[in-house]
């Protein structure tokens, strides 16, 4: 499916291995990253998708030119990334009480 894609057809040197997937839920099962997995698992999923939201955050390390296990670290400083600009703009708020449904979220 993901092969079908226009922009991973575009830009197949960005969609991560499924070892730099693996490597990424792995680091983030070890406690000093439970926050982290937690905030990924109850408000960064995407379509209520922890991989699929992982495999984004594995794409943007790619972008950065990591590789192998790299990845997986680079991909949980873009998450550290993405809960703090959440946090700061207050998205959670507009999310959960503007007009989107839980469809949308």
């Amino acid at each position: 499916m993901l092969q079908d894609d226009p922009i991973v057809q575009k830009y197949p040197q960005y969609l991560p291995t499924e070892d730099e997937i693996r490597l990424t839920h792995e680091l983030l099962q070890l406690e000093q990253h439970a926050a982290l997995r937690e905030v990924l698992c109850e408000r960064i999923q995407i379509a209520g998708d922890t991989t699929a939201a992982i495999r984004r955050f594995c794409w943007q390390a790619r972008e950065d030119h990591k590789k192998g296990e790299e990845v997986a670290e680079a991909a949980l400083a873009w998450m550290r990334r993405c809960v703090e600009a959440r946090d700061k703009l207050g998205m959670d708020t507009v999310l959960l009480s503007g007009p989107f449904t839980p469809q949308f979220r």
